[in-house]
């Protein structure tokens, strides 16, 4: 993983109560995008590519920058960038306009197609190590759930890598921790029972 990981992700997982685990989480998961696009967009403005380098307090502060965030710019149809206008107006930025609206959508567009990127890899690596030819593949979490187009970033990454000659299909999973933990506790009970 060291060969993708960037000087930002190095951070978030120096930051993080389990450094040097969960990895792919970190690089992947709704808890960390944020964070993660807020250090980017702070490097930017330090390096005056972004809100003509004015300090902006929010992207100073760990969290400034939530997921949520990402979901409201992704769900702008097209070049219409008012969700981060208002974005940096909640984010009581002085100085932004277009240039820097295009700029935070392309570092989400970026961040976000990593991410799906990273989880199609490893779905790709287990659709090969199971060696079913038809499965179904469970999708969950707050990425998921939150993100518009996550699921299809995710499923175009997949086309492109999972092996040919297996059949699988995406689903949405409702709750999936909860579902997750429930069939790890009857699994556990199972092997007790024999």
């Amino acid at each position: 993983m060291d060969d993708i990981m960037t000087e930002f992700d190095r951070e978030v997982d120096a930051a993080s109560v389990h450094v040097g685990k969960q990895v792919i989480d970190k690089l992947t998961g709704a808890l960390y995008l944020g964070e993660l696009i807020r250090r980017i967009l702070l490097k930017l403005t330090k390096d005056k590519i972004l809100f003509c380098g004015e300090k902006v307090e929010a992207l100073e502060k760990v969290d400034g920058f939530p997921a949520k965030y990402i979901s409201e710019i992704f769900s702008e149809p097209g070049e219409m960038r008012k969700n981060c206008r208002k974005i940096c107006d909640e984010m009581e930025v002085q100085n932004h306009g277009s240039i820097d609206y295009f700029i935070m959508q392309e570092v989400c567009i970026a961040a976000s197609e990593r991410s799906a990127g990273v989880v199609a890899a490893a779905i790709s690596a287990l659709l090969r190590h199971i060696g079913r030819r038809k499965i179904k593949i469970g999708l969950g979490g707050a990425i998921i759930q939150f993100h518009p187009q996550y699921q299809e970033m995710l499923e175009n990454y997949l086309k492109s890598m999972a092996p040919i000659n297996i059949d699988w299909e995406l689903c949405i999973v409702e709750e999936g921790s909860v579902l997750g933990a429930a069939l790890v506790a009857a699994i556990a009970v199972n092997m007790n029972l024999k």
